[in-house]
């Protein structure tokens, strides 16, 4: 009996172990940021590394497999850290704010952490295994669940609303959360799109972020074929005219039409300060080569700018914030050319107008020896003073940074 009765107290001081996360807390002062809150001007780079996924006050949070860590921009040194102690439950998704960092867990576990203190702030159990996205938006995290989307407070992770899908829908997936004036979320849904037995399908939810009350729901196109614009915008294609996009205004009362861009303007790669940017290649049509750039107002969809690639080179996807669009410039490689040392410029443009602001010359890399292609360099996340850059020669991603 006294066996028994050690064996069991064994089992559940292992299982505590277990369901125990470990947070190392700050390490150090808190990082100042570069530029918080006023436009980047990259004057150098500051550092290379891995897996970078979001900046934020002079931090970079980095995907850790089992959790996240924080490291200064400037010194490299990491800040702060969460891990799984039960190293099987890897994290499939974590989301940043100003404030917090949420992480999600193929088991159902979200767990919020203070930027500042790397500190525990909140955890909830879900449930249900299986891959998961997290949002950030309006100050409520919202993620899937078995048939249904679920809110929780961002900062003390209490249930805020859940929103009951479509029997059409028992597996769904929270692409992307939007949160819109006069307490409007926009939630755009992909359902069973893990599933081989249903149809996939996407769905645009306006919920009532106070209640969860669902305003209206209409079916879109695939979310990365989408762009958020300011405001109440989405630019998405027609479903059924996948060549024509529309313009839309949201709001409580469901979406409406407010503009179209012309047809050469259907390629969108990004959005915001009051412009969409398409990115063609007008001699080819190509969807591989981006040799063009080209702005329209999102107020009306007329033309505002475009800027044309020298021969040889070509755009990767931009990122558009305190009014510039920050893109990459490098040379148009195609299949074949594995290995080839090359040269890149970061460019900041501004978005009203095209004009050139700023050039960064990019260290030079190598091409990807086991690919068929070349991968262009695309700007993944500006913020206060910082850009990264995707790095595509198996060394990690480019951050660039300014004093």
């Amino acid at each position: 009996m006294l066996i028994v009765l050690v064996l069991l107290m064994i089992g559940r001081v292992v299982d505590w172990y277990e369901s125990q996360d470990v947070f190392t807390g700050a390490r150090g002062s808190f990082p100042a940021a570069f530029a918080a809150g006023g436009p980047v001007a990259p004057e150098h780079v500051v550092r290379r590394t891995s897996d970078e996924h979001a900046l934020v006050h002079g931090l970079f949070l980095q995907d850790t497999a089992f959790g996240v860590r924080a490291v200064d921009l400037r010194s490299g040194k990491e800040y702060w850290r969460y891990e799984r102690r039960d190293a099987k439950e890897v994290s499939w998704d974590f989301e940043v704010s100003d404030r917090t960092v949420v992480v999600g867990h193929g088991d159902g576990r979200l767990v919020g952490i203070d930027v500042r203190t790397g500190r525990l702030l909140w955890r909830v159990e879900i449930g249900e295994d299986g891959y998961r996205s997290v949002e950030l938006a309006g100050g409520q995290v919202v993620t899937g669940a078995p048939g249904a989307v679920r809110a929780f407070g961002e900062r003390d992770g209490r249930s805020l609303w859940t929103v009951k899908m479509p029997e059409s829908c028992p597996e769904v997936l929270a692409y992307s959360v939007h949160a819109l004036p006069d307490h409007l979320s926009v939630v755009h849904a992909m359902c069973d799109v893990a599933s081989l037995e249903r149809d996939a399908y996407n769905l645009l939810l306006g919920v009532d972020n106070r209640t969860g009350k669902v305003l209206w729901r209409q079916r879109t196109v695939d979310p990365k074929q989408t762009a958020w614009g300011d405001g109440h915008t989405l630019v998405a294609p027609d479903p059924d005219r996948t060549q024509h996009v529309p313009l839309l205004d949201m709001n409580r009362q469901g979406i409406s039409r407010r503009a179209a861009l012309p047809a050469d303007g259907w390629d969108v790669v990004a959005a915001g300060s009051g412009i969409v940017v398409s990115g063609t290649d007008p001699k080819d049509g190509s969807e591989d080569h981006d040799t063009l750039l080209h702005a329209y107002g999102t107020r009306d969809g007329q033309s505002s700018w475009r800027l044309r690639a020298p021969a040889g080179q070509e755009y990767g996807f931009p990122q558009i914030a305190d009014g510039r669009v920050y893109v990459v410039r490098q040379p148009f490689l195609t299949e074949g050319e594995a290995g080839r040392r090359i040269h890149a410029d970061l460019l900041v443009l501004d978005a009203d107008t095209g004009r050139l602001l700023h050039t960064l010359r990019l260290p030079s890399m190598a091409t990807l020896d086991d690919d068929d292609y070349f991968e262009k360099l695309d700007v993944l996340d500006v913020a206060d003073g910082a850009v990264s850059i995707g790095w595509r020669d198996g060394a990690g991603d480019l951050l660039i940074a300014t004093d």
